[in-house]
């Protein structure tokens, strides 16, 4: 259900599964942490970070006791404390576990590995939040040429990579550049996920500020009007994204002449 982007759907299902599991296996062993991570990945995309973080955190407690504290799943509970720790704006916080879930991936599975790139798209992510995009530059164009190498040129993982490169490029004034590459995430999005799931709802909020802050509104309205309207439908209206995604169109419409709200 959360690949569909049916989170909704997916919660009841997850907590069902945590239960089961936990009173199976019990509350300290390693699928418990697996099922705690899945949990709280369901309610970061449902936008309840603070719900989602003691989950993450029991299951990474969970996880290094259990596989040791150099172990690839302790890096990937790592990597998902992380990313709910940045959701709640806490990046200072963050950025030690990033680099320390980068150090695990690149010893145990090796520096081209796919989780490799995904660690160090977490940690590129927390250097942009904290506002050093040339570090996170160097670290995105790493993650991408791994996965694309990994993965293929045409993976919903290179999609994301491609809109997070876009996106450190924007911020350091490249927007041609970043336009280009949220163009090619784009069509790898609609053509592996459809055209009405979240993450094709992300890359058009993405190329409709490109272009906005290019001058380009009469190109950037329609794509934000169907940003909007995947997100809403998919995520409902109360969801941070479906906020980012107003707030992007409503930026647009102040700015682009001729037109009203």
């Amino acid at each position: 259900m959360n690949n569909l982007g049916r989170h909704q759907e997916a919660l009841p299902l997850e907590q069902k599964a945590l239960r089961i599991t936990e009173a199976l296996l019990g509350s300290d062993h390693p699928h418990t942490a697996i099922r705690l991570g899945n949990l709280a990945a369901t309610f970061s995309h449902l936008g309840q970070h603070t719900e989602a973080l003691p989950l993450d955190e029991r299951a990474l407690r969970i996880t290094t006791a259990a596989l040791g504290p150099d172990h690839p799943h302790t890096a990937s509970r790592l990597n998902s404390l992380v990313t709910t720790l940045c959701s709640l704006d806490r990046h200072e916080e963050a950025l030690p576990f990033a680099q320390q879930a980068v150090r695990i991936t690149e010893a145990a599975l090796g520096p081209d590995h796919p989780d490799t790139a995904n660690r160090l798209g977490n940690l590129a992510a927390v250097f942009s939040d904290l506002g050093q995009h040339t570090e996170a530059l160097a670290l995105e164009e790493r993650a991408l040429r791994i996965t694309e190498a990994t993965l293929g040129p045409d993976h919903p993982d290179t999609a994301s990579r491609l809109g997070n490169l876009a996106t450190t490029l924007s911020e350091l004034g490249r927007r041609a550049e970043a336009l280009r590459l949220e163009e090619r995430a784009l069509r790898i999005t609609e053509s592996t996920l459809g055209p009405d799931h979240p993450y094709t709802a992300r890359c058009l909020n993405n190329m409709a500020q490109s272009l906005g802050a290019d001058g380009r509104h009469a190109e950037a309205l329609p794509l934000a009007e169907r940003a909007l309207r995947i997100t809403q439908a998919a995520l409902g209206p109360d969801h941070p994204h479906t906020a980012t995604c107003l707030a992007n169109l409503t930026g647009l419409r102040d700015e682009a002449p001729g037109t009203q709200r």
